[in-house]
């Protein structure tokens, strides 16, 4: 009898090990069909400093998985055959941004391709559980350099205006032409770096994890994300403030020096103190339990 039992043990993992095999040619189909997706997505977090928190986006997703493993673990059931209409149609968008060459339509294509997939291998219970990490990816693969002309033109005007006006009433003789605040003792432009384009971009993702790992009602987890905008324009508005008080204090070449790199922690330090504030107002808490 027990001559037989490693026979006996071993016909049990061969299955298991067969029974892997479509998975793992799935998993290596699927990353050989985002790969460009990804490298585009790199390479643009790569070349401008305000989507360099794109990096982290991916190890993110990836932690809320497994924070999520347990849910997962008891969700995985019968695939559904209707996920194949969904890759489907991923594919068809996937391709076509493309061809026509609107790479960050293509990188968006890549969630709902991945929530076909497993809805697919692991049906629709799987999917609620992963299509929070899934979707995070947005914040990632969804960036393109326009973005910065778009919005990122529109803060830095809003900055601008803001500083230009909050600096006279503190008594600084700055005058505001354009995105151009000049005085006697200096003159600056509120630049692209200047805009606050990259706190917002980073505390957007960073309020959607917040809302999704804590738990409150759907309006306070509403105003936390609505709230993430203005609490930025506040921030980098009272950032350039401050620029424009300590150049008019010490001297172009102090507030163009330590204080202006320093202000940019600061910037992020204000802005994410106001949305711990506004979720701690509007009731939003961590729960204890990764189910």
């Amino acid at each position: 009898m027990s001559a037989n039992t490693p026979r006996t043990l071993a016909v049990p993992r061969a299955r298991e090990l067969v029974s892997l095999g479509p998975l793992l040619g799935i998993g290596l189909a699927t990353a050989l069909v985002v790969a460009p997706a990804f490298a585009h997505a790199i390479e643009v977090w790569s070349l401008d400093v305000e989507f360099n928190y794109g990096f982290f986006i991916g190890p993110v997703a990836l932690l809320l998985v497994w924070w999520r493993r347990e849910a997962l673990r008891r969700s995985i059931g019968p695939g559904a055959t209707a996920g194949l209409l969904i890759v489907v149609g991923a594919l068809v968008l996937y391709i076509l941004a493309f061809r026509i060459g609107i790479r960050a339509l293509a990188g968006l294509a890549v969630i709902p391709l991945l929530w076909g997939i497993v809805a697919y291998l692991w049906g629709w219970k799987a999917l609620r559980v992963l299509a929070f990490p899934i979707g995070f990816l947005a914040f990632g693969l969804g960036l393109y350099r326009g973005l910065l002309y778009t919005l990122g033109f529109a803060l830095q005007q809003i900055t601008a205006f803001g500083a230009a006006t909050l600096g006279s009433a503190l008594g600084v003789p700055v005058v505001r032409d354009g995105l151009i605040l000049n005085s006697d003792q200096f003159r600056f432009v509120v630049a692209e770096p200047c805009s606050g384009m990259s706190s917002l971009l980073s505390l957007l993702a960073l309020s959607a994890v917040w809302t999704y790992v804590a738990r409150g009602t759907l309006s306070a987890r509403l105003a936390v994300l609505f709230s993430v905008l203005p609490i930025v324009i506040v921030a980098n508005t009272t950032r350039v403030t401050l620029v424009l008080l300590v150049a008019s204090w010490l001297g172009p070449d102090a507030a163009e020096g330590f204080f202006h790199s320093a202000s940019s922690l600061l910037l992020f330090g204000v802005a994410l103190s106001g949305l711990l504030l506004v979720s701690r107002s509007a009731g939003c808490k961590v729960v204890s339990s990764v189910a």
